[in-house]
């Protein structure tokens, strides 16, 4: 019963006490932190945290979460958006991207004619 009260209590210190203690958090965290000696520490560190992020795992839960984050920003349409996406790779699969290439402007469009006109020169 007294980590209850105990609990109760801190909360209530916490609540009525919550501009000082940040300060105090904040004085504290300008006496001690030395931005120079973090760089080094995260240095150091880089190699373990680039192995983590090849790990199959971590890259399969990381393409979900991006997937769903950049959902996020169509709000209610955000199924629709994930569905227009798989629908899209669907077709991409379906029809190559020949016909991307035959619509790209600039003087040397991609088509099948012209293909087989600079391959018929490149032989010659």
């Amino acid at each position: 019963m007294t980590k209850l009260r105990k609990a109760r209590y801190d909360k209530q210190y916490r609540k009525k006490n919550r501009k000082r203690i940040r300060a105090n958090q904040a004085a504290y965290f300008q006496r001690t932190y030395n931005p120079v000696k973090a760089a080094k520490e995260r240095k150091k560190r880089m190699p373990y945290h680039l192995k983590y992020c090849r790990q199959p795992r971590y890259r399969a839960y990381k393409r979900e979460y991006d997937k769903k984050r950049r959902a996020r920003k169509f709000g209610a349409f955000a199924d629709t958006y994930k569905v227009l996406l798989q629908l899209v790779k669907e077709v991409k699969k379906q029809m190559p991207d020949r016909f991307e290439r035959y619509a790209q402007a600039g003087r040397q469009q991609w088509n099948p004619i012209n293909q087989a006109r600079r391959r018929r020169k490149n032989y010659e």
